[in-house]
């Protein structure tokens, strides 16, 4: 730890390991694997935390993404079909 980030956790009274302003909490979960997939992550050296992380994120933006949609299915089909019938709202400013 460098000097500076030292002072100012003493001024600050932050004690180590607290999580600064913006940093998510983690939280330890159990996983369970086969035994033959682990010991293939181990071989590899992958960071199974950051690996699940990333998927579950990429799981909660898919599925909000498809709620979304669902959600305002009305409303984009009611667009698409004006654009069909009058052409976009920029349709005439193009130059092809």
């Amino acid at each position: 730890m460098s000097s500076s980030s030292a002072i100012l956790r003493q001024f600050m009274r932050i004690p180590l390991g607290a999580n600064m302003p913006g940093e998510k909490a983690k939280k330890t979960v159990s996983v369970t694997l086969s035994s033959e997939l682990l010991e293939q992550a181990r071989e590899l050296n992958l960071n199974l935390s950051s690996l699940l992380a990333e998927a579950v994120a990429e799981q909660i933006r898919k599925q909000q993404r498809q709620a979304w949609l669902n959600a305002n299915r009305e409303a984009i089909d009611s667009v698409n079909q004006f654009v069909e019938e009058h052409g976009s709202f920029s349709h005439f400013q193009r130059s092809f």
